[in-house]
């Protein structure tokens, strides 16, 4: 299975809508910065400067962050063979992890419990055999006995079932845990923007009460 191409054209519609609106906040940042060091020095005009610069700031990170996405997602990919399971994803810094996991080697698969992202674990068996199955951080092979499968970069009903057929596949003596106790994967993740936006509506809220109790 490989990344969705719709995925990365979405990714790729939401880098241009972000970097739009940097350029308007950027201009409007320019005029009110204009305003309050050489004509008003209001508190509403320097609340408004630091709202548009806070908001730029995040849309540049979030703007980072898409980019590497969409670099990222050209390599991704997610394959179930009749004897083991194989995967490439982004790791950190542009590095890429993968691994070839047989099934006889596990002893457990782990759903993951972050909040609206769907991934498992997957612990390989205690044992002083050689073995077959091999982690690599691009070409360097890991010394290490979990491999945490990400969803960056497909659908989510996807990888669901990528992970629901991938436990049909291993062998009856392999531990699932989590299945009937986690679903946070199926909440949605926290909202960044919105909680910043909240913060920055209060920031102006609240003084503006304040200053009008004074009044009575």
């Amino acid at each position: 299975m490989q990344a969705k191409e719709d995925e990365v054209y979405h990714l790729m519609d939401l880098k241009e809508w972000f970097s739009v609106l940097i350029g308007l906040g950027s201009f409007l940042e320019g005029i009110a910065l204009y305003f309050f060091i050489f004509r008003i020095r209001a508190w509403d005009l320097a609340y408004l400067c630091v709202a548009l610069a806070l908001s730029i700031i995040f849309l540049l990170q979030q703007t980072a962050g898409i980019s590497r996405r969409i670099m990222e997602s050209e390599y991704c990919y997610m394959e179930l063979e009749p004897d083991s399971l194989a995967v490439c994803q982004p790791e950190k810094n542009g590095r890429y992890e993968s691994c070839r996991i047989f099934y006889p080697e596990i002893d457990k698969i782990v759903e993951g419990s972050r909040r609206g992202i769907p991934e498992f674990y997957v612990v390989l068996r205690e044992t002083d055999q050689e073995r077959e199955s091999f982690f690599l951080l691009d070409d360097e092979e890991q010394k290490r006995n979990i491999f945490c499968v990400r969803s960056f970069g497909f659908d989510h009903e996807d990888f669901i079932h990528f992970y629901r057929k991938l436990r049909w596949n291993v062998p009856g003596r392999v531990r699932i845990i989590g299945t009937k106790n986690q679903e946070v994967r199926n909440l949605r993740k926290p909202n960044t923007g919105m909680c910043l936006l909240a913060a920055l509506f209060l920031g102006y809220v609240v003084p503006k009460l304040l200053e009008v109790m004074k009044l009575f």
